[in-house]
Order: structure tokens, then sequence, then C-alpha cells
């Protein structure tokens, strides 16, 4: 009796030790998990888990609490592989949840847009917009690689075959936000509609310059390229302008690709004309001559401030959870700006151009060309008032003033149903919804205005829900360069991307169960 006892005893240990390790390796594979969503989000590689994260965290928890509790930290696994592995498991989870909502709201926008990562791939990213729980949510949807030429009919493929592949519906995409693609989709989907990005189109519109303010762009990159690309002469400009006790030292370089590249060009130039003047009579360039000439400077000083103004325009149309209305109120107040500075200009002000008003101004710059002056800008300003009007005209938003302000809507001159006339009648009237109003973001307010007019809100879905933009995408692509480098130019990036990217957490407790916990390998 006193051996089985005895065995008996043995048994209960054994099953309390078995109880408890496995509750240790639950714990290690969650902390497992927490760390590979923590490597992804943060844009690293797998292996800095293996080599920074675990090592630091056992020194800090060594010298906190000692050796016993900082080694209970070694039965994590976090090896590359599982890094990797638990990596793909969590997006694989984000995925399935943003499918399911997708597929429960019905209801939802597309922004995408195409670029080439390190390793000469093309690659598709796409987002998405739609409501969950009475909130206007943004997420990543995918990010795929074009296999072979990045046309509009195979870009237009990879978005289908992902659509069908996740039983998603064509008929509850409201609208398309892209800089192309749209006759292919139109072709396929004869129901959708589409938006094209609206800081492309800014870029477009700002890009055409008449042929004298080209011609002192094309100068300026000379002067810039003369000093920047011999590293020489970069260094030796650097040490002028620290000498003149300049807040800069160096000259911008021009990248077409960069929307704001050319207004800050043009700032850096025309601050450091003083000291690009001396280095350039220093080393007996021609270009000197441009800096010596106070009309040519007049005219660059003009050029920093309009690509200024644009650059400001152009940031004011970045941003996450903007819409068709907010946007083309910005570039209609700054197509009435431009109409405002030509009238101003022809009456001999400038006071509208910081930096050209400044410099004219001054007794000694008396010499300049004021009439040759006043036509350039005259021109310009109206080749981008025609450039604007080409590229914006399709934007008629005064006819969804109902959607921005619903209290100051003229309801007979409106052009809608009787039902939804009437219950733009009934919300005008409600007291909660007035107060709420000015308070909250559009989306919120109509969001919250859906329970008790659901039919003139989903009217008003389809106007303020689609993207206007695809500045999401553009975040996406930057991400892809953090990832994508050259010491990883073969890995797949989308279920880093999702993990980085997307607003919704990984069910962790589901993920767990799944798997059977075990040691680190």
């Amino acid at each position: 009796l006193t051996g089985v006892q005895s065995i008996t005893g043995q048994f209960k240990v054994s099953i309390s030790k078995l109880h408890i390790t496995t509750k240790v390796n639950e714990k290690a594979l969650r902390a497992s998990f927490l760390v590979a969503i923590r490597v992804a989000q943060a844009k690293k590689p797998n292996t800095i888990a293996e080599t920074l994260i675990m090592p630091a965290a056992i020194d800090m928890c060594r010298e906190m609490f000692g050796k016993a509790l900082a080694s209970k930290l070694k039965t994590i696994p976090i090896s590359n592989d599982t890094i990797q592995r638990r990596i793909t498991l969590a997006a694989a989870d984000v995925e399935e949840q943003l499918i399911s909502r997708l597929q429960d709201c019905k209801q939802f926008a597309i922004q995408l847009d195409e670029s080439t990562d390190v390793s000469g791939q093309a690659q598709l990213i796409a987002y998405v917009r739609y409501i969950w729980m009475d909130e206007v949510e943004e997420d990543f949807l995918f990010c795929k690689v074009c296999p072979g030429h990045t046309t509009s009919a195979e870009l237009f493929a990879i978005l289908d075959n992902f659509m069908a592949a996740n039983s998603i519906e064509w008929s509850w995409c409201i609208r398309v936000c892209t800089d192309g693609l749209w006759e292919c989709v139109r072709s396929n989907v004869p129901t959708a509609t589409f938006t094209h990005c609206m800081i492309h189109r800014e870029s477009l519109a700002s890009k055409r310059m008449n042929a004298n303010l080209k011609s002192i762009f094309d100068q300026a990159i000379k002067i810039v390229n003369y000093i920047k690309a011999h590293p020489l002469n970069s260094r030796l400009f650097a040490s002028l302008c620290s000498n003149m006790d300049f807040d800069h030292e160096q000259l911008l370089m021009h990248t077409e690709v960069r929307w704001l590249s050319r207004g800050k060009v043009f700032n850096r130039l025309f601050e450091l004309r003083d000291a690009v003047r001396e280095f350039l009579g220093g080393k007996n360039s021609q270009l000197v001559v441009h800096l010596n000439d106070n009309s040519w400077v007049a005219a660059l000083a003009y050029s920093a401030d309009i690509f200024e103004q644009l650059n400001k325009l152009n940031s004011s149309l970045q941003g996450k959870h903007t819409n068709l209305i907010t946007l083309s109120d910005k570039v209609s107040a700054f197509m009435k700006k431009l109409d405002l500075w030509k009238t101003r200009l022809f009456q001999g002000n400038f006071e509208m151009f910081d930096q050209l008003h400044e410099f004219t101004e001054k007794q000694e710059n008396a010499e300049i060309n004021k009439p040759e002056l006043v036509k350039l800008i005259s021109e310009h300003i109206q080749s981008l008032l025609d450039q604007f009007n080409f590229y914006f005209g399709d934007l008629n938003v005064e006819s969804f003033s109902w959607v921005s302000s619903p209290f100051l809507a003229h309801i007979d001159s409106l052009n809608l149903p009787t039902s939804e006339l009437n219950q733009l009648i009934e919300l005008t009237s409600d007291t909660t919804l007035k107060m709420m109003h000015p308070r909250v973001s559009l989306m919120k307010f109509w969001t919250q205005a859906s329970h008790e007019y659901p039919e003139l809100s989903q009217k008003a879905f389809k106007i303020i829900l689609p993207f206007a933009t695809s500045y999401l995408c553009e975040c996406g692509f930057s991400a892809l360069v953090t990832i994508k480098t050259k010491c990883r130019s073969r890995l797949e990036v989308e279920d880093e991307l999702r993990l980085s990217l997307s607003s919704i957490t990984p069910h962790l407790d589901r993920l767990c169960s799944n798997l059977q916990a075990q040691g680190s390998h």
C-alpha cells in the first residue's frame, strides 16, 4: 500500500510539472507571436529578434529580476524561420478578418497604384475603405507581384482574381481611385465608377511651364548640378555657406518623381543665391551671369514663391480619410487665388509672392525689367489656370453641397427623390445631429445619421466614402522600400506589409490555440 501511495504521489507531481511546463510554453508561443508582429510593424529583418531583441531582453531581465527569470526568456522561439512563420500566420489572420468585414458590409471603395521595387519587380498595391462598427476604416488590401507586363488589362486581372478568390462582388465597390486602369475596369465592370487621383492631377497641372519660365528652370538646374554633381564642389560650397552664416549649406537636387521637389529646389537656390554667386564667380563659371542679372533672380524668386504655394496645395491634398468634397474645395480655393493674384499683378502688386516682393522692394534691385517680369508671371498664372481647369473641370461638387452642409441646403433646388428629400428635411430638424455636425468629421456625421436616415445616408456614402487620392498606396510603397532592401531582395513582402500597415489586430488566442506549443528551434 505504501508503494502504491508513493507511485500515486509521483504521478501527481509529474502531472503538475507537465501543466506548469505547458503553461510556460503557451506563454512562450504567445510571446513569439508578439515579437514577430512587432518586427513586422517596425519593418525590420526577421533576424533582429534573435540577434538583438532576445539578447537585450535577457540582459534587462537579468539585471532587474535575476538570472532565474532571465533564463525563462530563452524558451521563447524566435529564430529567423520561426518569426517568418509567425508573420505569415498573423498576416493571414488579419487578411481573413478584413475579407470577412468586406463581405459583411458589402460597400467599399478601392485605391490602387503600381510601382517597381528594388529587385525590379512590379508591385500592385491596393487599399480599401469601408464602414465597420459605425467607423470609417481604411486598410491595406493587398500587394501583388505583376508577373508580366504592367498593362491595364494585366493589373485589372490581378485585382479581379483577388476579388473572385475571396468572394467579393464588384457590385459592392462604390468607386476605384487610380492613375489609370479605369478603361479596362469599365469594359469589364460597366457599373464601376472612377476617380483620377487628385494629387496626381495637381502634379500634372503644375508641371507645364511657358518657354521663358522653363528656360529659367533649366538654367537653375544647371547651376545646382554644377555644384552638387562634383563632391569637391559640394564640400567647398558647404564650407562657403558655413562661413557666410547661412542656415543651410547644401543645394537640393531635382527629382522629377517627387511631388514637392521643384518648389524645394527653387527655394533653396534663391535662399543661397549670394553664396552661389560668389562660388560660381570664384570658379569663373559662365553660369554666374544669371545670378548677376536681377531680372533673372526676380523670376527665380517668383518661381520659388509660386511652387511653394503649389507645394502647400499638394501637401493639403495628402493624408488619410480625405474625400472628394473637401479636396475639391481646396483646389477650387487655389484657383480663385490664382485669379486674384493675376488681377493684383496687373496693378503692379507683388505682395502675394513674399520673396519676390521683398527682392523687388530693395533699392539696389531697381533695374529689374518689371513689364517683362509681369508678362512672364501673368502668362504662367494663366497657364496654371488653364491646366487646373483641364484636369479638374469634371469635379462638380456643388450639387453635393447637401452632403457637406446639410443644414444649409436649399431643399427646393436639390435633384433628389422625394423619399430622400423627406429624410433630409427630417435631418435638418434634428437638434442632436445639428449640434454634432460642426464637431465631428463628415464621415462620422453620416455614419451616425445612418441609423435614423438610412436611405439618405447611403446616397451620402456614395459621395464621401470613395478615395480622392492614391496617397495610401504611396505610403505603402514607402513602407515597401523600407522592408524590401537589396539585402532582402527575394522577400515576398505582402505579409510584412499587411502587419505593418493594417489597423486590424491579429487574434492571438486563436493563432496560439491552432499551434502546438513548442520550444525554440
